[in-house]
C-alpha cells in the first residue's frame, strides 16, 4: 500500500520537475505524458460533476452502478498517469541516453580539462533535473545551441 502512494508522490514530483520544452516532445514520451497528466488533472473534476449531474437530472437514463463505475474510471485516469510517471522517474537511463546525459553534464558544468563526470546509474528524474538546469542556464534553445540534438 505504501509503495502505491510512494509511486504517486514520485510521479507528482516528476510531473513538476520535467521541463516543458517543445524540443523534448519528439525525443521523450515523458513530455507527452506530463502534458496529458496535467490536462487530466485540470479537466477530470468537470467530467465527474457532469456525470453526477446527468444521473441526478436524468435518473431514468443513467443507473447508479454505471454512473459510479464511470466516476471511478475518471478518478483512476490521472492516478494511473501519476503511477506511470513515478515508475518512469525511477528507471535508469539506457546506455545511449547515459552518453547523452554525460554530454549534457559536461556542457552544464563546463568542460574542465581532464575532469571526469562521476555519475552512478542516473535515473530519468536526474535527467529531468539536469535538463531543467541546462534550460535555465542556456535558455529555450539550450540543446540546439550546444549541438546536443
Amino acid at each position: 500500500m505504501f509503495l502505491f502512494f510512494d509511486l504517486v508522490k514520485k510521479g507528482d514530483q516528476y510531473l513538476k520537475t520535467w521541463p516543458k520544452q517543445s524540443c523534448l516532445y519528439s525525443l521523450f514520451i515523458d513530455s507527452k505524458m506530463v502534458c496529458y497528466t496535467q490536462l487530466l488533472i485540470k479537466i477530470f473534476p468537470i467530467f465527474i460533476v457532469l456525470v453526477a449531474s446527468l444521473y441526478i437530472l436524468l435518473p431514468a437514463y443513467f443507473s447508479w452502478p454505471s454512473t459510479a463505475t464511470f466516476i471511478l474510471f475518471l478518478i483512476g485516469l490521472p492516478i494511473h498517469c501519476l503511477l506511470w510517471l513515478g515508475k518512469r522517474s525511477q528507471q535508469t537511463l539506457s546506455p545511449s541516453l547515459f552518453a547523452w546525459y554525460v554530454e549534457i553534464v559536461e556542457v552544464v558544468n563546463g568542460k574542465q580539462s581532464g575532469q571526469q563526470v562521476m555519475v552512478d546509474k542516473p535515473r530519468f528524474i536526474d535527467l529531468a533535473k539536469l535538463l531543467n538546469r541546462g534550460f535555465k542556464k542556456g535558455g529555450d534553445n539550450f540543446l540546439y545551441n550546444n549541438e546536443l540534438i
